[in-house]
């Protein structure tokens, strides 16, 4: 596409949000239903049901969850034909009932964009000003489509937390668009400032969101921030502090500089190292291949460095591509990542690592403790999935892939026991 098209074609873009707010700021909604979203859409400044962030009720587990958006077709369409864009259209948002009204919702994800069942981003602040909905300013619409089985995240969700590593809150829903039924979705907690403040205890220092662009392993690329933030390290927080990336190049650096002797003593003043080490274990009990130690370098994860302290903690994020093989290596790819590599280098570090991949499969990546879980999550959507026409699999190919979790979940204690 040459320039002028595409400023012609974001100028369009443009043009279909601005109709579709006008329109809805007209009549309080879009169309697509017998009943105008005006008459149950209710503009919502803070936590509906005076629940705070971290307990909202739309993150509840065990219910399926109905959610609904309503927008003008025109932009829904819009929004479906420019999925690789990250254009807003203007709609109104419910779940279960509780409605938000003027938000902003935009395609996203990065391999898991889709024309026919978009990813979204639902972004309350978009056009209301201070606008949250159950305290957040945002939340993801996740559309399930790398992931046949749709369970693999919720599951490896609770083996993290089981392990002590906080991780999003998740929740399967039914999405309705304009009245007409879009499929299975899982609606997940951002991790943003009512994250971090619920969760880590605080909220004032600098979140990065890691954007995978190369194979990185943590190397030192020099002194100058710009070689790390916006990317691969995209601020979240205090993105406008031209300090912003400072602390990080001064922990990379400590990864790659700090002396052999002592190294885990050493950038223990900048994480939490057995903290760390179990995260990296819990991804090897779910047999992941893109996480930390990745095959394609480092992804999906935030990068949190606490305020004032130079500290730094790993939150996971984006877990599709869990449970791979009932046969996982319980070193894989772990010389493959400086500070991994660094740290298992020192014997008692490789055994806080190795004893908590054993304590993740013995205590929760088994047949007694996750599989039940794996069996409430595929009862609770089953129904759902069968009716959902826009996934890109069969319901068949939805059973096995279910079927292939269950027979990993089976393997991975007996696997890493035989390792140890």
């Amino acid at each position: 596409m040459t320039p002028a098209l595409a400023a012609l074609a974001g100028r369009a873009a443009q043009l279909v949000a601005l109709a579709s707010l006008g329109a809805l700021v007209a009549c309080g909604g879009g169309g697509g239903s017998s009943s105008s979203p005006s008459s149950a859409a209710t503009p919502v400044s803070s936590s509906p049901s005076g629940v705070p962030a971290g307990g909202a009720p739309i993150f509840d587990p065990t219910v399926l969850h109905e959610a609904k958006l309503d927008m003008e077709p025109s932009a829904w369409q819009a929004l479906r034909d420019g999925y690789l864009s990250n254009q807003y259209y203007a709609a109104n948002f419910s779940v279960d009932g509780v409605s938000i009204s003027q938000v902003g919702v935009r395609s996203r994800g990065s391999g898991s964009r889709n024309e026919e069942k978009p990813g979204m981003k639902v972004d309350m602040n978009k056009y209301v000003q201070g606008q949250e909905y159950y305290g957040y300013k945002s939340l993801d619409l996740d559309n399930l489509t790398t992931d046949a089985s749709m369970i693999r995240e919720r599951l490896s969700f609770l083996v993290f937390e089981a392990m002590g590593i906080q991780a999003p809150r998740n929740a399967f829903c039914r999405l309705t668009v304009n009245g007409q039924y879009w499929g299975v979705y899982a609606i997940v907690e951002p991790v943003s400032k009512p994250f971090l403040k619920s969760r880590l205890g605080e909220d004032s220092g600098n979140l990065f969101d890691y954007e995978w662009t190369f194979h990185y392993d943590f190397s030192f690329l020099g002194g100058d921030p710009n070689e790390y933030v916006p990317l691969p390290f995209q601020p979240e927080t205090n993105e406008d502090h031209k300090d912003v990336g400072d602390g990080l190049v001064a922990f990379i650096e400590a990864v790659n500089n700090a002396p052999t002797a002592g190294f885990a003593s050493a950038i223990g003043a900048r994480i939490d190292v057995d903290r760390f080490l179990t995260h990296v274990a819990v991804e090897n009990a779910l047999a992941e291949a893109d996480g930390i130690v990745g095959d394609q370098g480092l992804n999906n994860f935030y990068l949190y460095e606490y305020g004032q302290k130079n500290r730094f903690v790993f939150i996971p994020w984006d877990k599709d591509s869990t449970f791979r093989s009932g046969t996982w290596p319980l070193m894989r790819n772990l010389e493959d990542n400086i500070l991994t590599d660094r740290l298992t280098a020192d014997p008692a570090k490789r055994q806080v690592y190795v004893d908590a991949v054993v304590r993740a499969t013995s205590s929760y990546v088994n047949s007694r403790w996750l599989t039940p879980q794996l069996e409430t999550a595929y009862q609770q959507i089953r129904a759902a999935v069968q009716a959902d026409s826009k996934k890109p699999f069969s319901n068949g190919q939805f059973d096995a892939a279910v079927d292939g979790v269950r027979g990993v979940i089976n393997a991975r204690e007996h696997d890493v026991n035989a390792q140890k």
